[in-house]
């Protein structure tokens, strides 16, 4: 497995991964606050205030760090092979194995990090995320999941009353007031 920065990992003496136990528990985190709701921004923003390394070092961790560990199928002890390959070896260019190479995937190839469940239970969320058309905030375990019966909207928190000692913060579908035709819930 060629690797130069991989969180929860480390080589041995023979080039074989060996799980670095401090790492993992980042990595356990990420996955957590995942399932929580949070986005990868939130999760990277969240890491950078803790003071956590990034996998390269830097006290910032940007937000593509955590979705490429959030995704990468490593975490789970498993490998995907020629996932780009050298199409110059002059130049030494690289390209995304897009079909024109064979590529393999080998099952139990190292420890796992995280249960296959818990990632598949991650690409299962990213993707009804990515598909459900709207921007996740994450601010909530909510946030995303609550669908209005009479017109698909999504509900999101409203404060009432945000400046009297009545304040309350209830939860409204977004699209009660944005139609010509408003939402009738």
């Amino acid at each position: 497995m060629p690797f130069k920065h991989f969180l929860g990992y480390a080589r041995n003496s023979d080039g074989t991964p060996r799980l670095v136990e401090s790492e993992a528990r980042i990595v356990r985190q990420i996955y957590a606050m995942c399932m929580d709701g949070q986005t990868p921004s939130g999760i990277a923003a969240a890491l950078t205030k803790q003071g956590v390394l990034s996998p390269s070092g830097l006290t910032q961790w940007s937000p593509s760090t955590v979705k490429s560990i959030l995704t990468n199928e490593k975490y789970k002890g498993d490998a995907l092979l020629q996932k780009s390959f050298t199409i110059d070896f002059l130049n030494k260019k690289m390209k995304p194995n897009e079909g024109e190479v064979p590529s393999y995937y080998v099952k139990n190839s190292h420890p796992a990090i995280v249960t296959e469940e818990l990632f598949d239970m991650v690409q299962h969320e990213l993707l009804r995320r990515k598909e459900s058309g709207r921007k996740h905030r994450g601010d909530t375990c909510f946030s995303g999941k609550i669908v209005c019966g009479d017109c698909g909207g999504v509900y999101g928190s409203k404060v009432w009353h945000s400046t009297s000692k009545y304040r309350r913060v209830i939860w409204q579908c977004n699209c009660k007031f944005k139609n010509a035709t408003p939402c009738a819930t």
